[in-house]
């Protein structure tokens, strides 16, 4: 399988730029998008890697795959690896990086321990620094608690800009869930979006879940996003019944 096509199986379609709340991340944000860009230009300045490590929800992947999508509207073919499943990955993934300027590793932690893995990413980055690549990764810490056994592949990612993302809080939550919601075709109101963080869990990723189970209710019963609307999908879900 190619790159090109494990990537674009791996993208998630909501996962751009202009689909990300940024919130404290917004320095993040405008770094990683201006670094697609100059890879893209072929841009013959170092390239240095970025390193975003942060809690669940905070948006590392989100980031990492808007990268992607960017670079592959510039022409560009990168490879984006989710060593979350590195039980079913080959560090042959990283081989031949030539013909993936850009590079997007995340959980990079899942490879703290595994020494094909780790010796894998080390070449990786070397291989990248000598051709002008661009490698963005992620993970759940800083480089330096990630608890690799190569301290050389420790001082290689933090080499570059590490940036700590923050979560959201509830008014940034707001903001982002009424952007999400402009951004698949319908508008949310205000009071909407409080009342789903009044009453569901408040981790980004299971708002953005819910977000698009209440789309596919609305277009199928040909409703508006309406507080009612939505006490009638809860009804549904406790009574096992359609929507009336």
């Amino acid at each position: 399988m190619s790159h090109q096509l494990s990537l674009n199986l791996r993208l998630k379609d909501g996962s751009s730029f202009s689909n990300f709340f940024p919130g404290h991340n917004q320095e993040a944000l405008e770094r990683i998008r201006a670094s697609v860009v100059a890879t893209a230009n072929r841009a013959k300045t170092s390239q240095q890697p970025i390193f975003l490590w942060g809690a669940v929800g905070t948006g590392k992947t989100h980031l990492l795959q808007a990268a992607c999508r960017l670079a592959q509207e510039l022409g560009v073919s990168p490879l984006y690896v989710p060593l979350a499943d590195v039980v079913n990955l080959s560090p042959a993934l990283l081989e031949d990086v030539e013909q993936s300027p850009l590079v997007c590793l995340d959980d990079v932690e899942r490879a703290a321990g595994r020494t094909e893995w780790e010796a894998a990413l080390f070449s990786l980055l070397e291989q990248l620094r000598s051709v002008g690549g661009l490698l963005i990764a992620a993970a759940g810490a800083p480089p330096a608690n990630l608890g690799l056994r190569l301290p050389d592949l420790t001082s290689r990612l933090a080499w570059g800009t590490v940036y700590a993302l923050q979560v959201l809080g509830d008014p940034e939550k707001l903001e982002a869930i009424r952007l999400r919601s402009r951004n698949r075709g319908f508008e949310m109101s205000e009071d909407v979006a409080h009342y789903i963080l009044s009453r569901y869990p408040r981790d980004m990723h299971s708002l953005f879940e819910l977000l698009e189970r209440i789309d596919r209710a609305s277009l199928t019963h040909q409703r508006r996003v309406t507080i009612p609307f939505l006490q009638r999908l809860e009804k549904m879900d406790s009574e096992d019944s359609g929507i009336a």
